[in-house]
């Protein structure tokens, strides 16, 4: 197996959540490890820098992993990109629009244009069995759904780095609502009419949302409701589609953590004439998964990409521009 050599800039959780990722793989060769605080960097054997430029001046890889605070992307992506690494960035995909629009620019005068967000909700199980689902179309089509996305907040919340809005972009809805968003969009399509509300409704002198209510409309005519809450004080995500022949549920999702709850798929075929059940309890079918294996399969993609030259399916620079456009609408 080819080694692509990587470096990871920014050792927290997700920067420790992608080596563990990479080394399962195995053919990942980590080659540095770059954080501000110098306790990330505790423990690794790998070349250590606290300094993400120098970093990158220094080592002598094919790829970079960016898991660093939402205001430094652009500048660690576009970079990166000049200096003709491969780039893996966590989302969001720079604070707003006017950030990911630079990263695209930077990918397109790249002479090695390889950029991937980390939208890992894509790869979750449940998430893989209803888009096959849906493509399948043995439940029609897709034309409206519901989705909900919340947590509970902290005891030190209105002081993360997530609510300074200098630092993160936004509040709960880049931090967390935007995967609800994403899956909604890579079900249905770009909505282009989006009708919203974004406040403190909790957490009243912090600069960043605590909830989001939207209301979206693709141009085809698709509806969706989408909520994104830090006031939920427990931990929920739920997605419904409904179909012109059925219904899908998402419901819980595998985390390090656990609080969302077991991760599991329902569908059903519309049963009008009850063939196989009663007047609106039809048939139901349902997956339960016990197994998180999708920053396994989002580093298989990224690896790819790096030492086999496939095409980057998920998390494309276009995705994220798409995506941004969108947020920035729900914003206004």
């Amino acid at each position: 197996m080819k080694k692509v050599r990587t470096v990871i800039l920014g050792m927290g959780r997700m920067g420790r959540t992608r080596y563990d990722a990479m080394k399962r793989h195995g053919g990942y060769e980590v080659t540095a490890v770059c954080d501000t605080n110098p306790a990330n960097l505790a423990g690794y054997q790998e070349k250590t820098y606290t300094d993400w430029k120098k970093c990158l001046d220094e080592s002598e890889a094919d790829a970079v992993m960016v898991c660093t605070f939402n205001v430094t992307i652009p500048d660690i992506v576009c970079y990166a990109l000049d200096r003709g690494y491969a780039v893996f960035s966590e989302k969001p995909p720079g604070r707003n629009l006017s950030d990911t629009l630079r990263m695209r620019d930077a990918c397109s005068r790249a002479q090695n244009p390889i950029l991937k967000f980390g939208f890992n909700h894509r790869y979750h199980n449940s998430v893989i069995e209803a888009k096959a689902l849906l493509d399948s179309k043995i439940l029609g089509d897709v034309v409206c759904a519901r989705g909900v996305y919340g947590k509970a907040g902290t005891p030190a919340f209105q002081s993360e780095w997530r609510n300074k809005k200098e630092i993160s972009g936004g509040g709960i809805m880049l931090d967390q609502g935007i995967h609800m968003l994403d899956l909604m969009y890579y079900f249905m399509g770009k909505f282009t009419n989006i009708q919203s509300t974004v406040d403190q409704l909790v957490w009243k002198d912090m600069p960043t949302e605590d909830s989001a209510f939207s209301i979206l409309r693709t141009e085809d005519g698709k509806v969706a409701s989408l909520h994104s809450s830090a006031i939920q004080w427990r931990h929920k995500f739920s997605l419904d589609l409904i179909c012109t022949e059925g219904f899908i549920s998402l419901n819980g999702l595998l985390t390090s953590t656990m609080s969302y709850g077991e991760e599991r798929i329902t569908y059903y075929r519309k049963d009008l004439e009850c063939r196989t059940g009663g007047l609106g309890k039809p048939v139901e079918h349902t997956m339960c998964f016990d197994t998180d294996e999708s920053w396994d399969y989002e580093m298989k993609e990224f690896y790819d990409a790096v030492a086999e030259g496939k095409p980057i399916r998920q998390g494309t620079i276009e995705h994220a521009v798409n995506l941004m456009e969108m947020l920035e609408g729900i914003y206004k």
